[in-house]
């Protein structure tokens, strides 16, 4: 079964971009919890650990910049 859903380093290389870049990402809000990412960690994890689905990642990127 197929999922949407990848870890950082795989979502960075089907999305074309650095781990970096699809962490700042996410730290400026452009990408947004339960929608492009989810957590898989524990919540008393000392650094969390992400999950990207690659569709809403991609409709974010290819969304022209006037419309962002």
């Amino acid at each position: 079964m197929a999922t949407n859903w990848m870890n950082t380093s795989q979502a960075s290389q089907a999305l074309d971009i650095s781990p970096r870049q699809l962490r700042q990402l996410r730290k400026d809000g452009f990408l947004k919890l339960g929608q492009h990412y989810r957590i898989i960690s524990r919540s008393n994890a000392a650094r969390p650990t992400y999950q990207w689905h690659i569709n809403n990642c991609l409709k974010a990127l290819n969304t022209p910049l006037e419309k962002r």
